[in-house]
């Protein structure tokens, strides 16, 4: 299935890979193997051709798909996993499109029914159904319909080339192209025959740019103007069957790398040019059979010295020169388990067995003999030391021997009265002796004889090895800890640090002691201040045997379980700064070594020979190497993602990943090309973003990075990998994950129900207030309903009654006066003033008592609404006015129609009336004129008068509208006029919908216009 993108197949258990070493006994062009199959991990036998792209990744082609090898896991790309209809891949063909700056693909692989996979960038492979498009434009000789693709093959070729039948293309560059048809070989510079040589040709290949052809008779052809035959010099010339001429060398030639390659003598050589026009070969592989293995295909990576064989049945086999070599006596009973051992002649060791082992100057031949019988006989192995002179100290239990530069000899013996265990020889010949129990011994030269100088008695037993600190100060290694003794007082003490700790080795520099432990690590001491170094993450490092530095300052550091290359400067920061990460480098049996377990506690613990060349003591062989000339194979490349798998479902590979909301387990499997120890891959990831800090995880031995459910938001999922020795040496990946909201958690939503719960609040507070205030709005009315009653009843009985009393008693008195002829007209105008005044006030109480009466009634039935004469209602009222008017000097004229109705509630209008005739009476000069009319549908009553006018506040205040009688209500407890009969005209007005103007003329005169609603139809 196309979705499920790739098809990842492990390409090996590392206990389970087919390993092991191509040598000839005794020499020293030795290879580590490595052989991959259908059995571990290749999915097909057949490996019909071999590139490398930039990257670092090697392809393959099988016969069940395209092939991506990281070094130690294969990945298949087949019919499941892009668009092909066969799995059986033919060739590979390089990238002959010009793309510009940009070029997708690197290069194709070729399915047998000419579907074309491109190699990406990514690391990933692709259908690429434009390619052959391209490509005819780019070859003037091709022809139109689809056809086996004409690139040049591999050598040796899959199928036989026929240049009389097709044309075959090879390009050199993006500008430079070849075409071999027939016996001509044609040049194409920017799409123009350059020139054309002619053969007849056997093969045809380019090496790097540089074309190449062969002739029937084996001989190599530079492509030129004047095309001729190049001479075949180097490495292969000492073959010694090179010059016979009944065999010839058997051309291999890559087209994507344009290496080519011969293979002669079951030796394999590169090709390549020289600057005088020849070719040259140089020996890269030797005793290896191609044709017992089927090998048909070769890519040789220079860089790391790596070589891939493809076979047509046996698989693919990965070899590599070793950068160690492992020396040892190939003899019967011979004790091949190393530990002390001394430098000799030239390029040779003595070990404590008494063999002498060897190498000629270039190191091409090892030679390994047995030279000391004593020394075999003696078995003890840990301890020699050697003098100044070139003698050497050996022994064992209470006997110890001078011996000659060569073993051979004995010098001196020296009977000890206890077991000795260490030896060590100060530059000025001084012999220390490391005891069994509790001793430590001196000896000094004296008249060519060794003689004791002085004992020790120790805290300690078991003194394994001995250095010197400083002028007056040993260091004594035992399996219980570190000891130091002041050889002046002889005073022993105790490095606490190291207590219960077994001391395996000292390397002193100017930077401290560098010590190592079984069990423990290794450490740094300086000035009683001691360093712990991280172990590596397999814990190898805590069997520390020994340290050796190189000249390009590296230490090497042995242990049970292999060889740790690490930089000391590296160590050094750590040392200042804890937080500085630590790199080791690791080598193992791949890289030249017999066995994995070196020895340690011995004295000397390791070697460094006059030529640089470092011999090492292992439990199978001397291991030597010079560190100078090993080139660490760093896992430098770039990471890559191989799939993305959310909760079981594919998601494309991409650097920005959109994934699910409630996607409970996100998987990314990543790869980075390295073909030397997996166990060098220092992979770490940190998710961070949104609130969450980078912290760094070890990416685990499967390299899948898991992510677990995790909120909404925006994250960035970085994977570095240490790609070296310096401090920042690191290659870096990054991912983006988006993750989106869930509509629940969307800023509308977010948005909307804050909006919605601010609403709720208001309306709840909004509700709770209108309670209360109706709470207290009906606790305010049953006081004011009582108040009312009781001044309603005050004022029946109190006010009114007297009042209807005295009213009725003054018009009695006012008929007597007006019967009398004598009466005092005084007395009579008094009596009808009083009469009037008597009969008006009980008008105004009686208004005032309906008023009161009126807030006493619901709204429903405060009005009683009726059609009455305008004219009528406003003469009755202005009447009541007209003693106080004559009286006054006002003149009060009712111009309104009689005919003139208004439908309305005539008391509460006879209200409104009676206060604004009573407040122009006391404003007015001269003259107050009622009238009234229609306008718009509308009656108005007018009450003008000449007098100074209200002031402007309350004109304002009275011709304020109000949406409600409830708006008004509210207004009006806190009214801006206080004047209580203006209060009541404009309470009734909104009562009964009666629109109040009033206009103030130069303060000179007030008209009161009162429009009553239009009446209903």
């Amino acid at each position: 299935m196309r979705n499920l993108l790739f098809q990842l197949i492990p390409a090996c258990i590392i206990g389970l890979l087919i390993t092991g070493r191509v040598t000839a006994q005794q020499q020293a062009a030795e290879y580590w193997l490595q052989h991959f199959t259908d059995e571990n991990g290749l999915p097909q036998n057949s490996v019909k051709a071999i590139a490398q792209d930039g990257n670092g990744f090697i392809w393959l082609v099988t016969e069940v798909g395209l092939v991506r090898f990281d070094g130690h896991r294969f990945m298949t790309f087949d019919r499941s996993v892009i668009p092909i209809t066969t799995n059986r891949i033919r060739v590979l063909i390089p990238s002959v499109a010009d793309y510009g700056k940009r070029r997708p693909y690197e290069f194709y692989a070729l399915s047998e029914k000419n579907e074309y996979i491109g190699v990406l960038g990514n690391g990933l492979a692709r259908v690429d159904t434009t390619f052959y498009h391209r490509y005819q434009k780019r070859n003037p000789f091709i022809r139109n319909e689809v056809r086996h693709n004409s690139n040049l093959s591999s050598l040796p070729a899959q199928y036989p080339f026929y240049p009389f039948v097709s044309s075959y293309f090879a390009a050199a560059d993006s500008n430079t192209y070849y075409i071999w048809q027939g016996d001509r070989i044609s040049c194409f510079e920017h799409g123009k025959r350059a020139f054309t040589a002619k053969g007849p040709f056997q093969d045809f290949f380019l090496i790097g740019s540089k074309p190449y052809a062969t002739d029937s008779a084996g001989n190599f052809k530079a492509i030129t103007a004047a095309s001729g035959n190049v001479a075949i010099g180097g490495d292969i010339l000492l073959n010694p069957l090179f010059r016979s001429a009944k065999h010839r060398p058997r051309l291999f030639w890559n087209n994507v790398s344009h290496q080519a390659f011969l293979y002669f003598n079951k030796c394999f050589y590169i090709l390549k040019p020289t600057e005088n026009g020849s070719l040259t070969t140089r020996l890269i592989l030797k005793d290896f059979d191609f044709g017992n293995r089927n090998i048909i295909s070769a890519y040789f990576d220079e860089a790391g010295g790596f070589l891939f064989l493809g076979s047509s049945t046996k698989g693919l086999f990965l070899l590599k020169k070793e950068n160690f070599q492992t020396n040892k006596l190939y003899a019967d009973n011979a004790d091949n388990v190393y530990y002390a051992q001394i430098p000799t002649r030239e390029r040779s060791v003595l070990t404590a067995q008494g063999y002498l082992l060897g190498s000629n100057a270039d190191g091409t031949h090892l030679t390994a003999e047995r030279v000391s019988p004593f020394m075999e006989s003696i078995g003890y192995k840990f301890a020699m030391a050697q003098n100044p002179d070139g003698t050497f100290w050996f022994g064992v239990g209470h006997d110890l021997y001078r011996l000659d530069p060569t073993g051979r000899k004995i010098l001196q013996h020296v009977a000890l009265l206890d077991n000795a265990m260490s030896l060590y020889v100060e530059p000025t010949g001084k012999l220390w002796i490391g005891c069994e129990n509790n001793v430590v011994h001196a000896f000094e030269a004296s008249e060519g004889r060794y003689k004791p100088w002085r004992k020790f008695t120790l805290n300690a037993n078991k003194v394994t090895i001995i250095d010197r600190e400083n002028e007056e100060t040993l260091f004594l290694g035992t399996e219980t800890g570190l000891y130091r003794l002041n050889t002046r007082t002889g005073v022993t003490s105790w490095v606490n640090a190291f207590r219960n700790m077994t001391v395996r080795s000292f390397y002193k520099t100017a930077d401290g002691v560098w010590i190592t432990t079984y069990g423990n690590g290794f450490y740094l001491l300086k000035n009683n201040k001691v360093v712990r170094f991280p172990l590596d993450s397999d814990g190898f490092l805590a069997a520390a045997h020994c340290i050796i530095e190189d000249k390009k300052g590296f230490f090497w550091i042995t242990t049970n379980r292999g060889l740790f290359q690490v930089s000391k400067k590296r160590l050094l920061d750590y040392v200042a700064d804890s937080r500085n990460p630590v790199y080791y480098l690791y080598h193992d049996k791949r890289s030249g070594f017999d066995t994995n377990e070196f020895n340690g506690g011995c004295q000397p613990c390791a070697l460094t020979l006059a030529d640089g060349t470092v011999s090492l003591p292992s439990m199978d062989g001397l291991v030597w190497y010079k560190p100078e000339t090993v080139i660490p194979v760093l896992p430098d490349k770039g990471i890559f993602i191989n799939a993305v798998h959310e909760d079981g479902k594919v998601l494309p590979v991409q650097d920005s990943l959109q994934i699910s909301r409630d996607f409970e387990l996100l998987r990314l499997t990543v790869s980075t090309p390295y073909l030397g120890n997996s166990r060098n891959i220092q992979m770490q990831y940190s998710l961070s973003g949104d609130g969450r800090a980078e912290n760094w995880t070890p990416v685990n031995a499967d390299f899948v990075i898991p992510v677990s459910k995790v909120s909404y938001g925006n994250y960035v999922l970085k994977i570095r990998k240490i790609s070296g020795f310096g401090a920042r040496d690191y290659t870096y990946k990054t991912i983006y994950l988006h993750i989106p909201r869930a509509w629940y958690e969307t800023w509308w939503f977010q948005s909307l129900l804050v909006v919605t719960l601010a609403a709720l609040f208001f309306v709840s507070v909004r509700l709770r207030t209108e309670s209360l205030v109706r709470k207290e709005r009906e606790a305010s009315l049953i006081r004011h309903y009582r108040v009312i009653s009781q001044i309603i009843a005050a004022v029946n009985h109190d006010i009114q009654t007297p009042l209807h009393y005295i009213g009725f008693s003054l018009k009695q008195i006012n008929a007597y006066l007006h019967k009398q002829s004598t009466a005092d007209p005084l007395i009579t105008r008094m009596s009808d003033e009083s009469l009037t005044t008597s009969e008006r006030l009980g008008a105004l109480t009686k208004n005032f008592l309906d008023y009161i009466k009126l807030q006493s009634k619901n709204a429903s039935s405060r009005m009683e609404m009726s059609t009455f004469s305008a004219s009528q209602l406003v003469c009755n009222v202005s009447g009541l006015f007209a003693a106080v008017a004559t009286f006054r000097g006002v003149t009060v004229r009712n111009t309104i129609d009689p005919d003139l109705t208004i439908h309305s509630d005539r008391n509460l209008v006879s209200i409104i009336i009676h206060n604004l005739i009573d407040n122009a009476l006391k404003a007015s000069q001269s003259e107050i004129t009622l009238s009234a009319g229609i306008e718009n549908g509308q009656t108005r009553i007018i009450i003008a008068d000449d007098g100074g006018g209200l002031p402007q506040d309350q004109a304002n205040w009275l011709n304020k509208d109000y949406r409600s009688y409830e708006d008004w209500l509210h207004a009006s407890q806190y009214p801006d006029q206080k004047g209580i009969g203006l209060v009541i005209v404009k309470d009734l007005c909104v009562l009964l919908g009666i629109r109040i103007t009033v206009t103030v003329r130069n303060e000179a005169s007030t008209t009161v216009v009162l429009a009553f609603p239009r009446q209903p139809q």
